[in-house]
């Protein structure tokens, strides 16, 4: 097959919740158990984009004033507060009073992300320009995704499934936010607690450029 899908459990670091828009500012619970530090949202009711919060947004200083397509290659921004400027906690999560994130009669999915220690990392990373850039997460990555915030750039998805690790010149890679086949590129390789980029690409390690990553083990 030339299909693949990457599955979550609901359980430490995974949580899935639905809900009816109110078009009424609420704070809507979940069952992480923990402070999500990702959350994808979409509405399933109307054509509309992936909405992304991030802990690492805004260079990790209040990130609940931007957020990001999941469907896009655009940089964070703040035209508009989906999360009415409040972080998320370990019981809820914030909706804003809007037709966008909130409407009246939608119906809306999230999805919730939080680190565990050995299994999973959310986390951010400034991009050095060179090669040997050296990202810890505590644990041997099979699966990561990486997208710069500061300037455009695809949401890079690389896993060992499908080619990723050391030796291999040619990572094979998909992005989220394109519906093109996977490519090729020597991006880096996973190490025992993280993983490496090798590479000075604008895309995942531009100079100064800022960059958030979810990965897991």
């Amino acid at each position: 097959t030339a299909y693949q899908s990457w599955m979550w459990k609901r359980y430490a670091g995974m949580d899935v919740v639905t809900y009816g828009g109110n078009q009424v500012s609420r704070e809507v619970r979940h069952n992480l158990n923990a402070v999500p530090e990702m959350i994808w949202s979409k509405d399933r009711t109307d054509n509309s984009d992936w909405i992304v919060y991030h802990k690492g947004l805004n260079g990790g200083t209040n990130p609940a004033t931007k957020f990001l397509y999941l469907n896009k290659s655009d940089a964070e921004n703040g035209w508009v507060v989906p999360w009415n400027n409040t972080e998320p906690t370990s019981l809820w999560y914030p909706v804003q009073a809007s037709t966008m994130f909130n409407k009246t009669g939608n119906n809306y999915l999230t999805m919730l992300f939080a680190s565990v220690d050995g299994i999973s990392k959310v986390g951010s990373y400034t991009g050095s320009g060179t090669t040997n850039q050296t990202i810890t997460t505590g644990f041997q990555p099979r699966f990561v995704i990486v997208k710069c915030t500061s300037h455009t750039g695809g949401w890079f998805t690389w896993d060992t499934v499908r080619g990723w690790g050391s030796g291999i010149d040619a990572d094979k890679y998909l992005e989220l936010n394109s519906s093109s086949s996977q490519s090729t590129f020597a991006f880096g390789e996973p190490t025992s607690t993280g993983f490496l980029i090798d590479d000075a690409n604008n895309g995942y390690n531009g100079s100064g450029r800022s960059y958030i990553y979810y990965a897991h083990a």
